[in-house]
């Protein structure tokens, strides 16, 4: 018999949005009342994707802004979308269970030149080097990818408490035998971009408010992720996930903490066809 994601133990949260507004369906508890920001993962693709299409020419090569990038056809577009051919993480970062892969990349520059396609270019291969390089790409044109998001995306969308190193006090850690388990260095290092936002819950649903607003553009979620008339984005870092999932007039968002792979798409996915049950 498969169980029903709602009936889930561990430490979740999660509100749902239909044409009444947001109401709270799992209340915060654990870590999340005791803290305030949560991660992000890769839901922070969502900003910078539309960062860089709203300030960059797309079509054009990324050796136009970085020179050192080996594939002078790749585009500022096949980074959005994960076309480019780039591996998830560069050969010489391991991305094991237990260690950081981030945590050599602290302080040190993204080197374009590793930036090195392992499929052709126009395949679709998920790859956080590829928004690592977004970010390169960002740094190269306003000085500074977080400031521009920030401007574009951040201050539109009414959030307020995004950062990319939150003093750990803030942050909504689980824990382990009662050590809290150590996020990734993510935000501190080169490959920020690629997942390295943390903020409140209510600012995550706020997120989730701007991209999808009505009459607002393909820009606001150009690195979401569409199936018919859903539309989600997602991300899963070291031990927590998160999710804003779209379908039938219902959105969802869904943090876990601790839990399996895709945990918090299984509940969202059961609180949307929950709602429209009813």
């Amino acid at each position: 018999m498969v169980r029903n994601p709602l009936e889930s133990s561990g430490h979740w949260r999660a509100s749902l949005r239909a044409a009444d507004g947001w109401r709270t369906v799992r209340e915060p508890r654990g870590p999340y009342a005791t803290a305030s920001l949560l991660e992000w993962g890769s839901i922070t693709k969502g900003l910078v994707g539309t960062t860089a299409w709203l300030t960059l020419e797309v079509e054009r090569p990324v050796v136009h802004y970085l020179p050192g990038v080996p594939d002078a056809e790749m585009t500022v577009a096949d980074l959005v979308h994960h076309t480019s051919g780039l591996p998830r993480l560069p050969a010489t970062m391991r991305n094991g269970p237990f260690g950081d892969p981030y945590r050599k990349a602290v302080g040190v520059p993204l080197e374009p030149a590793a930036a090195v396609p392992v499929a052709p270019r126009g395949r679709f291969v998920y790859s956080n080097l590829g928004y690592a390089l977004l970010g390169a790409v960002l740094d190269e044109v306003h000085g500074d990818w977080f400031a521009a998001v920030r401007q574009l995306a951040l201050e539109p969308a009414g959030i307020s408490s995004a950062a990319l190193a939150p003093a750990p006090g803030e942050c909504v850690v689980p824990k382990l035998f009662g050590r809290a388990i150590r996020p990734w260095v993510l935000g501190k290092s080169s490959f920020a971009a690629a997942g390295g936002v943390w903020s409140t819950f209510d600012d995550l649903c706020r997120y989730a408010d701007w991209a999808l607003e009505p009459g607002a553009g393909r820009s606001r979620t150009v690195s979401w992720q569409r199936e018919g008339a859903s539309i989600w984005i997602n991300g899963e870092v070291r031990a927590a996930g998160a999710v804003i999932a779209s379908a039938a007039g219902v959105t969802a968002a869904v943090h876990t903490l601790a839990k399996a792979p895709h945990a918090a798409d299984a509940i969202a996915t059961a609180l949307i066809e929950q709602e429209v049950r009813r």
